[in-house]
């Protein structure tokens, strides 16, 4: 007896950048435990990890993919503006922490209550609840600002960074070391070169930036895709031959450009299943453009379709180098997303769907995904109103036979796969 196609949108909901926000998740069950999961919005281009994303803003010569802002470097100007909201928080939680002092004096409490085994129970004061709730938000908050008990990974450590309330911003889009991480890096015995040549990281240690750990960006050699740009990183190394200071270390073998792929978010990855190298279909709505690409890169919060230039022009976006910021990228255009975990294939997975005895309502409900995005563009609105699911099935509930906008597409989509 032919299996069923199952379906159920997820609690949650979702962002694509400052574009879209509340978009709906969809998760699908196939026959043969084949899955599917999509949503629907724009793409959100993210540079990391390519060779030219990067540069100096003393080369005025190169054309950077993007601007160091997005790298994680603040100006001098936005770094003093950042000071003075740390310093502002600071008499805050002096104000708080003296407060909670007059509380406690006006309540005529001589000696606070020892917590244990054998304790006296005494009712909690409600003010000073609300205060030590209030003083351990704020002290988290500063910590967070300053990178206090913190590594350039974020994990906690006992010192405090080398410029602990100086600098409030730290390096993430580009490779960056301190000049005593520089000099202790093993000698690279670069594999392209006639006679025999080693070298190390070479750091841009202009003082605008050094970060709140002392780091400087590591420029990339003549050897590198990108020279005179700043290497930038991805979490996972691609080619581990070359030092991780080395462009070549994030790219596939033997290339000069990252290629298609998306970075996932770890709260996608939970709800969804997915995980990093499973593949995701996109199908641009606007056009007959589908492109799949694995997911490579790692996200935080709920978003989705944070994807690579690769990915951006492989489905006909436009890259405009003459323009500055996002206006390089008109990322305009919706796409479907379809995603597969478990590492499958859309082939594969897409012809088991095909088996339902549901099969044609797959492309139905996909469209109705698609079409609430697609609605909130028309309203120029940037919040997806409405749950897809509930409106396919109010659809389907009423007998119609006309089909929504974006169905034609999708099909197209789903067979090029």
């Amino acid at each position: 007896m032919p299996e069923v196609i199952k379906y159920e949108a997820v609690r949650q909901h979702f962002a694509c950048g400052n574009d879209f926000a509340n978009v709906s998740v969809v998760n699908f069950v196939g026959p043969g435990g084949s899955k599917a999961s999509a949503y629907s919005c724009n793409m959100n281009v993210d540079l990391d990890g390519e060779p030219q994303a990067y540069a100096p803003i003393s080369k005025p010569k190169l054309r950077p993919e993007d601007n160091l802002g997005n790298a994680g470097w603040k100006r001098e100007s936005d770094n003093a503006a950042l000071k003075a909201k740390y310093e502002a928080g600071n008499k805050a939680l002096n104000d708080l922490e003296q407060k909670k002092v007059d509380t406690i004096k006006a309540a005529g409490i001589t000696e606070m209550p020892k917590p244990g085994p054998g304790a006296p129970k005494t009712p909690p004061n409600p003010a000073l609840v609300a205060l030590d709730k209030e003083i351990a938000g704020k002290k988290a908050q500063l910590r967070q600002m300053s990178y206090e008990h913190t590594d350039a990974n974020g994990n906690n450590t006992a010192k405090n960074p080398k410029n602990f309330e100086k600098i409030f911003w730290k390096w993430y889009g580009v490779v960056a070391l301190t000049p005593e991480d520089a000099k202790r890096a093993a000698p690279f015995d670069e594999p392209s070169t006639t006679t025999r040549t080693l070298r190390g990281p070479l750091l841009d240690q202009t003082s605008y930036y050094e970060d709140v750990f002392g780091r400087f960006p590591v420029v990339q050699s003549v050897f590198e895709p990108g020279p005179e740009y700043f290497a930038s990183p991805l979490p996972r190394a691609r080619n581990p031959r070359f030092p991780a200071w080395d462009q070549r270390y994030f790219l596939p073998h033997d290339a000069n450009t990252q290629g298609p792929f998306g970075a996932l978010a770890l709260p996608l990855g939970h709800v969804t299943g997915l995980k990093l190298n499973d593949t995701v279909l996109a199908v641009r709505l606007d056009t007959d453009d589908t492109l799949a690409f694995p997911f490579r890169d790692v996200g935080f919060g709920y978003k989705v379709a944070e994807c690579s230039f690769g990915a951006f022009t492989g489905v006909g976006g436009d890259y405009h180098p003459e323009r500055e910021g996002a206006g390089k990228f008109p990322n305009n255009f919706l796409l479907l997303y379809v995603a597969f975990p478990g590492g499958q294939s859309p082939g594969a997975t897409l012809g088991k769907f095909a088996t339902a005895s549901n099969a044609d309502e797959f492309p139905i409900i996909l469209s109705f995904i698609a079409q609430a995005t697609a609605d909130a563009k028309g309203r120029h609105s940037k919040v997806v109103s409405g749950e897809p699911i509930k409106a396919y099935e109010a659809w389907k509930k009423s007998g119609s036979k006309v089909m929504p906008k974006c169905y034609d597409v999708i099909v197209k989509g789903l067979a090029s796969a």
